[in-house]
This record gives C-alpha cells, sequence and structure tokens, in this order.
C-alpha cells in the first residue's frame, strides 16, 4: 500500500468503526406507500424530494461527530476544494470570443484546430465537463465545420486529436468518429501513398478505433488508447436479448451494435459504415502491411463473435448501410461504397476465418457457465477433463486460446468460487506452459470468485501482492476489491479502499501524472453506497454527496439501489420523485428499473384480488410515465416475466402489462409469447387450449414465423397434454425447415408422451434426427462429446425403450449408458 493510503486508512479507522456501528435514531413518522391495509394500491400525498446531488435524506439521523464521510475529509484537502472555486483566467464571455474570432479567421483548418487546442481547450478544461450551454454550443459548431472542412479536404493525421477534442467537451457521438474513420479509410483506399504514409494512415486508423471504443467509459477517461471492448461472453449474450428488441434494426446491424454496449443500438448504427469500411480495407493485401491485423486484432476478433461466421453481410445491406443518414461528402461516400461491396468477398472470408478459431471453445464456455450456475460440480469437472482432452489431442487448439482467454479466465473464476485452489493452480500451469499470462482481468474474475464465497483472506493477500508490485491497477480491479469487503461485511475497509483510490488519484494530479493512478468512478462509489445504506442512510448519503463533489455523477445503477432502498425501506412514494430526477438528468431506465419497481410492488399485494394487482400495475405505468420515461420491448418482456412468474400473478395482471406495450405502439415477441406459455404449462392442469389462443392471437402458425425456443416449448406443450400428432407435426416442421430440436427437456418431454402411447416408430424417429444432427459429418470429437449432453436423461429414456439398438453412437454415450 502507499504511504498516502495508509496515512488514510490509519487517521479514520476509528471515526469510521464508530461511525457504522453507531445507534440510529427512532424511526420516521408514517408514510404513505404503494397498498393500503386491504393491498390495494393508493396514491397517497407525495412530499417534497429535497437532499444535495438530488437525493433525499428523509430519516433525521442523530447527529455524530463521528461521521462516516469523515473518512474523505482527510483525502479532500481545502486546497483542492479552494483550487476547484477559482476562477478561470478567461471569463467565459472571454472565452466565447476567441472561439468566435478564430471561427471567422481566414486560415486553414487544421491552423485553426492547432490555435483551439492550444489556446482555448485549456480554459474550457477548467470547467471539469460543466461547460456553460452557450460556450459547449459554440465549441461543439467550431469542431463540427473544423471536422466537416477536413474531411472535405481529405487532410489525415489528425482524426485522433479531433475525435479527443470532442471529448473533453463531453460529446462522444458516433456520427463525428464515422466520418473520421472514412476520411482515413478514403486515404488508404485512392490516395497514392510510400509504405510509411500508409502506415501512418494505418496507425491513425487504428488509433480512432481505439478512442472509439473508450468513449462513455468513465474508467477510460484521461487513459492512452487502447482497445476496451466487451467480452465475447458479453457480445454473444446482448445479441441473444437483442433478437426480440430493436425490430426496426437490419439483425445484422443489432449484432454489431453489440461491440459497442456503452451506446444504444440505434446510436451504434452510426458508425456502421466507418466499420464496413475499415474491415474491408483491413482485408485489403494491397493496402496492410503484416502487423497491422496483430494491431487491430481486438476489433477483428470481436466483429468475428458478433458476425459469427454468418454470410450477414450482402450487398443490398452495405448498400443500405452507405445510404442510411451519413454525414460525409455524398461522392466520396459513393467511391468508398463502391469499393467496400467489391472487396466485401475477402472481407467476409478474414471474419470467417476468425470465427472458426474463436468459436471452437465457444460450446465449452456456455456449458460451463450453465454447470456452475446450476451448481454442477461433476459436470464442471467434466468440462475441465474434456477440455484438457482436446489440448492433448489437437495441441493446434493451444494458439487459439491466446485469442479466448476470458475462457481461461472464467476457469480461474469458477475454481475461486467453488475452493478448488488444486484446480486453479492447475489452470495457472496451463496458463503458463501456454505462455498465456495473466492479465488484471484475470486477477479480478479471482477476486470476484473469492468474494463469491467469502473468502476474504484470499482477497487481501491478492491485493496486497498486486499494490506492491507496482502494476497499475484498473477501475474494474479496485471496484471488485471495494465491493468484496462492503459484501464481506466490512464497510470499514470499503471506505478505507475508497479513499485510498481517491488519495492515490490526487497524489497522481498533483505530481502531474494522472497515467500513473485511478480516478475513482461511480461504479466504485456505487459499491460502498450499495452496502453502506443498508447500516447507515445518512452516511451513505454523504458518500454520493462526496461523489458529486468529485464530478463524480450517479448512473442507472445508484438510482435502481436507491429505488430497491426505498420499497425496503418502507417508502415507496419516493419512487416517482427518483424517476423525475432521472428524467432531468438524462439517465435512462433499464430493464432491472422497472422489474424492481414490478416486483416489489406485486410482490407486495400478497393475496390480492385481482382488480388490485392490476390497479398496482397502472400505478406503476403512471408514475413511469409521470417521469417521462418510457419502457422498451427488452424492459416490457423483464415486466411480464416478473407479473407471470408470481403464484398469485392473475390474468387482469399480465393483460395490464400487455395493453400498455401495445399503447407503446410495441408488438408482442415470441419471446414474451413464450413467457406466457410456460405460465399456461404450470396450471394444473396444462392448459393447452389457452396456448393455442395465445399463438393464434399473436400470428403464430407455423414454425417459420417465431423463434426456436417458442416452438420447442409448443412442441412439449403438445406432448404434455398428450397431443403426440401435433407435437410430431412442429419437430418434422422443424427438422424440414433445417431447425432441429437440440434442447434435451424439451425432447424428453415429447419421448415420454410417444413411448406412453405405444409410438415406437415415431420415436425411434425423434432419437434418429437427433443423433443424425449431433454427430453429422463424423465428428463425434466436436462439441457434441461434452459429458453433460450425452448424460442427460433423453438418452437413458432412448435406451430403456430399445431404440438406440442397431445405431452407431458415439463412445462417450455408449460408456454412460453401460456404467
Amino acid at each position: 500500500m502507499s504511504d498516502a493510503s495508509n496515512a488514510a486508512s490509519s487517521s479514520t479507522s476509528s471515526n469510521v468503526t464508530s461511525s457504522i456501528t453507531r445507534d440510529r435514531a427512532g424511526e420516521a413518522p408514517g408514510r404513505q406507500s404503494y397498498s393500503n391495509g386491504r393491498g390495494a394500491p393508493k396514491r397517497g400525498q407525495r412530499r417534497p424530494f429535497n437532499g444535495q446531488s438530488s437525493f433525499a435524506k428523509k430519516k433525521p439521523l442523530r447527529p455524530s461527530e463521528d461521521s462516516a464521510i469523515a473518512l474523505f475529509k482527510d483525502v479532500v484537502s481545502p486546497e483542492a476544494k479552494g483550487a476547484a472555486s477559482q476562477s478561470s483566467p478567461l471569463s467565459e464571455l472571454e472565452i466565447a470570443a476567441k472561439i468566435k474570432e478564430l471561427s471567422v479567421k481566414d486560415m486553414d483548418a487544421l491552423e485553426k484546430l492547432q490555435v483551439f487546442q492550444t489556446s482555448i481547450s485549456p480554459h474550457l478544461d477548467k470547467f471539469c465537463g460543466q461547460l456553460p450551454k452557450h460556450l459547449l454550443l459554440s465549441s461543439t459548431q467550431f469542431l463540427d465545420r473544423m471536422c466537416d472542412e477536413i474531411v472535405e479536404r481529405g487532410y489525415t493525421g489528425h482524426g485522433v486529436e479531433l475525435s479527443q477534442l470532442y471529448s473533453s467537451l463531453g460529446k462522444a457521438d458516433l456520427d463525428v468518429r464515422n466520418q473520421l474513420v472514412l476520411n482515413v479509410c478514403r486515404a488508404l483506399i485512392f490516395d497514392k501513398r510510400d509504405s510509411a504514409g500508409r502506415g501512418a494512415l494505418l496507425n491513425e486508423l487504428t488509433g480512432l478505433w481505439q478512442h472509439i471504443s473508450q468513449l462513455r467509459r468513465r474508467s477510460q477517461e484521461h487513459l492512452p488508447l487502447k482497445f476496451v471492448f466487451p467480452s465475447f461472453q458479453d457480445v454473444r449474450q446482448d445479441i441473444a436479448e437483442g433478437k426480440a428488441t430493436n425490430t426496426h434494426l437490419d439483425p445484422t446491424t443489432r449484432a454489431l451494435a453489440a461491440l459497442f454496449l456503452q451506446f444504444s443500438p440505434d446510436q451504434a448504427r452510426d458508425i456502421m459504415p466507418g466499420l464496413l469500411a475499415t474491415l474491408a480495407v483491413l482485408s485489403d493485401s494491397r493496402l496492410v502491411k503484416k502487423g497491422t491485423h496483430i494491431m487491430m486484432n481486438p476489433l477483428l476478433s470481436v466483429v468475428a463473435v458478433a458476425l459469427g461466421g454468418r454470410e450477414a453481410v450482402t450487398e443490398s445491406y452495405i448498400s443500405g448501410v452507405f445510404d442510411d443518414r451519413v454525414r460525409f461528402p455524398s461522392a466520396k461516400l459513393s467511391e468508398i461504397q463502391s469499393y467496400v461491396t467489391q472487396q466485401w468477398p475477402h472481407a467476409a472470408k478474414m471474419i470467417h476465418k476468425r470465427s472458426g478459431s474463436s468459436s471452437s471453445f465457444t460450446t465449452l464456455h456456455s456449458q460451463l457457465r450453465s454447470a456452475y450456475l446450476a451448481r454442477d460440480q461433476t459436470s464442471v469437472n467434466s468440462i475441465w477433463e474434456d477440455f484438457k482432452s482436446r489440448l492433448d489431442r489437437k495441441p493446434e487448439l493451444a494458439m487459439q486460446l491466446h485469442n479466448n482467454a476470458e475462457f481461461l479466465d472464467f476457469w480461474v473464476f469458477v475454481w475461486c468460487a467453488s475452493r478448488r485452489p488444486k484446480h486453479l493452480q492447475e489452470t495457472f500451469d496451463l496458463m503458463q506452459r501456454l505462455r498465456i499470462h495473466p492479465t488484471l482481468k484475470t486477477y479480478t474474475g479471482m477476486m470476484h470468485g473469492w468474494k463469491t464465497c467469502k473468502d476474504t483472506d484470499r482477497i487481501d493477500a491478492l491485493w496486497k501482492k498486486l499494490a506492491g508490485s507496482g502494476q497499475k491497477l484498473d477501475a474494474h480491479i479496485w471496484t471488485e476489491r471495494i465491493s468484496s469487503l462492503i459484501e464481506a461485511g466490512k464497510p470499514q475497509a470499503g471506505l478505507e479502499a475508497l479513499a485510498e483510490m481517491l488519495a492515490l488519484w490526487k497524489q497522481a494530479v498533483q505530481k502531474n501524472a494522472p497515467h500513473t493512478a485511478v480516478q475513482p468512478t461511480i461504479e466504485a462509489v456505487n459499491a460502498v453506497f450499495k452496502g453502506i445504506i443498508q447500516v447507515d442512510r445518512k452516511a451513505a448519503f454523504e458518500v454520493l454527496e462526496w461523489a458529486s463533489r468529485e464530478q463524480i455523477q450517479p448512473n442507472i445503477r445508484t438510482y435502481n439501489i436507491l429505488i430497491r432502498h426505498s420499497f425496503r425501506d418502507d417508502s415507496p412514494d419516493e419512487v416517482q420523485s427518483l424517476l423525475k430526477v432521472m428524467s432531468q438528468q438524462g439517465i435512462e431506465p433499464d430493464a432491472a428499473t422497472f422489474t424492481i419497481i414490478l416486483e416489489e410492488v406485486i410482490g407486495r399485494m400478497g393475496t390480492a384480488s385481482a382488480a388490485d394487482q392490476v390497479e398496482a400495475v397502472q400505478l406503476v405505468f403512471q408514475d413511469i410515465q409521470s417521469a417521462g420515461l418510457r419502457p422498451n420491448l427488452e424492459t416490457y418482456g423483464k415486466m411480464l416475466y416478473a407479473v407471470s412468474s408470481l403464484a398469485n400473478g392473475t390474468d387482469e395482471a399480465i393483460a395490464a402489462v400487455l395493453t400498455h406495450m401495445r399503447a407503446d405502439d410495441f408488438k408482442i415477441t415470441p419471446h414474451m409469447v413464450t413467457i406466457l406459455i410456460e405460465r399456461a404449462l404450470r396450471r394444473d392442469p396444462p392448459d393447452m387450449t389457452t396456448i393455442d389462443a395465445l399463438l393464434i392471437e399473436h400470428g403464430f402458425s407455423h414454425v417459420s414465423q417465431g423463434d426456436q425456443t417458442l416452438w420447442e416449448r409448443v412442441m412439449s406443450a403438445n406432448a404434455i397434454t398428450g397431443n403426440t400428432e401435433r407435437a410430431m407435426a412442429v419437430f418434422n416442421d422443424l427438422h424440414k425447415a433445417g431447425r432441429p430440436v437440440t434442447s434435451l427437456p424439451c425432447l424428453t418431454d415429447l419421448l415420454w408422451a410417444l413411448l406412453s402411447g405405444e409410438k415406437r416408430d415415431e420415436a425411434r424417429h425423434v432419437v434418429d434426427v437427433v443423433l443424425d444432427y449431433k454427430t453429422k459429418d463424423g465428428d463425434w470429437d466436436g462439441d457434441s462429446k461434452d459429458g453433460r449432453y450425452w448424460k442427460h436423461h433423453f438418452w437413458f429414456l432412448a435406451e430403456e425403450g430399445g431404440l438406440l439398438e442397431g445405431r452407431e453412437v458415439p463412445d462417450v454415450l455408449r460408456a454412460n449408458l453401460r456404467g
């Protein structure tokens, strides 16, 4: 630990302890709530929502000289506050005059940009991101004019610099970056440059994509350029969850939008022309040197994961992307579009090659995640042995792990979370043998695993080792450290860790070396806030007030914590005020926001009548709408699931959610219909009539309409209710469509029904189709060899029914059946 952090911790340790454990004041006066004595919602008198930083402190607590926030008084020095309050050398009017004067000067755009960067931008920095509106507008308009002129004249070499200037004003718009990317790509394609000139352009293109990946990531502010794309797993999950949303977007655009999770899919579409042009350029051996693919590997790898090897980028798709609201000179844009269309077969080949290498361990990764979530340690061990066996049989797979380090990182997490130190050491030995070095992400996963099993001693030991190594830590591992301490019931230590993070940052800033430390982020603050608010509400809000003074603003997670706490603190009447503040501050709710509200409101209804449940749903929607917010399709799916999962959830409450969804011009998705089918199947007896009505009502009459999950559940539902003829019809339709049923639980339902009805020929047909699909091309050593898959009850049922006789089956299945 540093001297600064030790000093901060030692000087406040006793204060924090006494603050966290002090007696609380008596209960506050009675409050209005969402429900009255009989369970019906009641809209009570709303109290004013006061408090600094827009956060309410409603419970009067006994004053204490040992407030937990005293911890920060030692690190937020009076000098720092004084410096923040000093006036800038130039007044607002003087800065505005300088911008206006520079705008009309008869100078080249690059000269103007140089003057702005050296003579004006430093004065704007004094506002710490809180520019007055007139300065923000004039500065942005100036940069827009410079950007347009640079692109029009084809100037290169200044794209990253201009992108960073926009960021200094708080502007993360992707359409601007798209202009800059297209400008560099056009120069690479059409300008005659020597090797050094092309190398400079490729470096600029790389820098632009690095900066784009860092946009809207607070942890990346003030850090050197680097790629910060989501993990492969996060990309796949976002694509899977987004299939039912943003239906106005092309599926390929929606998939590629997963590269930019910090933006909405609709915002991400603005960068698509630049992305396609970049991929085309990188696939052109006439333009790129050998080292370029190494430099751009993070971008190429994540694109390969998003596209998944599909032939999704067609000529018509390219045409649609370049015709879609692109801010770029039309003649030049047309030239780039023609080049991308002509070059794309080479780009597709490059992506497909990478997709093949990145997907080898995809199934194992998914299986491991499922086995871990199911707490199935036997399967986890089986997957580990299978993984090692593959590496032994096919040594070339080892190279692919260098592009799939997250797979090994997840193993590290699993072993830590399940307290398996021997397997953890085995994993590190494997990494060493393959020359894959642990990263901060690896160590963060270790801490997260030990946090899961509350092994704080190991967390402390690892942290001391990392802090003493001299390695620069990042915001993620700091947040994990703080969260680990808070969740382990050590609020004092969590506060001290946040104080240390701040102390090191301020120390680095004073030394003019901010790159050597990490600025505290809202996620680190949230980790403290979530834990402290359960113990000391006053101290928790003081932490948020301190964060606001440090220009660390709350995000949606902060508000979700507040909303849930308001319910649990018996103050649901404050939720509407919180939603209004969110709207005023431009913070969009996420699925968790509405799920929290619905779960808390409906979950409190007890045995309330259908009318009371509907009234509660209506009240929630009124609060959401009065706050100026609008849920999206994904949110409605979460809300529908929350209501349908309640033991006492009524048809009327379901209908109320669907009515509001339709009023927002959203159509029900296959995922939502699947939720309602599951609900009908939970009835005793299962209600097939309702399921049929759902399919008719929402236009799902054939497997060509809707997704795989929906129709697999429809097949299962028919099997469960005894209609094997219709179940087989769905099974065969999916098979003919090239989408055979793969869900073993659904297949088991079907096989049970067929065998019970003495329909052995159809049962054998089902087993044959599944075996043929899973063992096609004789690749029994591939992903289908997973032990869990071949140990499923479906295969034992098939064996008992004599349905595997005369069939050639994988050795692993034969061994399981004999064992």
